[in-house]
């Protein structure tokens, strides 16, 4: 049974290692075909009571790629990687609003991840202007989770663009620094043994998992 690594890409593929330009497209199609694609076929479908969880599916995105551009080692900073990104992905926000950014990260990201729901500020419609609009008076976001799928899907793409590019080096060089950390990890290592030592085929058998991490890694 292949060991899918992306939606497209299945780590029999790579046997040795995986280069750079590897890397950059496995990273590409996980984020397009596992987390955009996703949230804009639910919407195309309008799957019911769908809005809250496209969201939860999108707003992941802004701190990924935060800390993927900038090359960002730690497992902190959570909130200072997503308003970067925030700001990449929209430049027409002043970095100077700190009120709407920090609704943003505040009120609907940590409200969406921690508790289900955004704050009691927070307005979700798809038939909305654009992507987010602020009331500084009120304190009020309006949020369209279409509207903001369609712009991180094209936002996107121009970003797997600039990976692809070997004129770009210092984005190369960040997002591997980074690509690198997310995928050496113990639990990694466990479920590469896990299928070759074992032959279950599990990627995700939590008895393999818990016993190979007993093991002393062998690649």
């Amino acid at each position: 049974m292949p060991t899918f690594i992306s939606p497209i890409h299945t780590a029999e593929e790579f046997q040795d290692h995986w280069n750079l330009d590897d890397k950059i497209e496995i990273f590409i199609a996980r984020v397009e075909g596992w987390q955009l694609d996703v949230a804009l076929e639910l919407l195309q479908k309008d799957v019911s009571n769908c809005d809250v969880a496209v969201l939860m599916i999108l707003l992941g995105f802004f701190e990924m790629i935060g800390k993927y551009s900038h090359g960002y080692l730690g497992t902190r900073d959570s909130e200072k990687y997503f308003k970067l990104c925030l700001l990449q992905v929209f430049p027409k926000i002043p970095a100077r609003d700190q009120k709407l950014l920090k609704t943003l990260y505040s009120d609907v990201r940590c409200g969406l991840f921690h508790i289900t729901r955004p704050g009691s500020n927070v307005i979700i419609q798809r038939s909305a202007p654009g992507s987010i609009g602020y009331n500084e008076e009120h304190g009020l976001l309006m949020i369209s989770p279409s509207i903001l799928a369609n712009d991180l899907k094209i936002f996107f793409s121009a970003f797997a663009e600039a990976l692809r590019d070997p004129g770009n080096t210092s984005l190369r060089e960040n997002f591997e620094k980074r690509f690198d950390l997310d995928n050496n990890s113990p639990i990694t290592s466990a479920k590469r043994l896990a299928r070759s030592d074992l032959g279950c085929g599990a990627i995700c058998c939590e008895s393999c998992m818990m016993g190979m991490l007993e093991k002393p890694a062998m690649d």
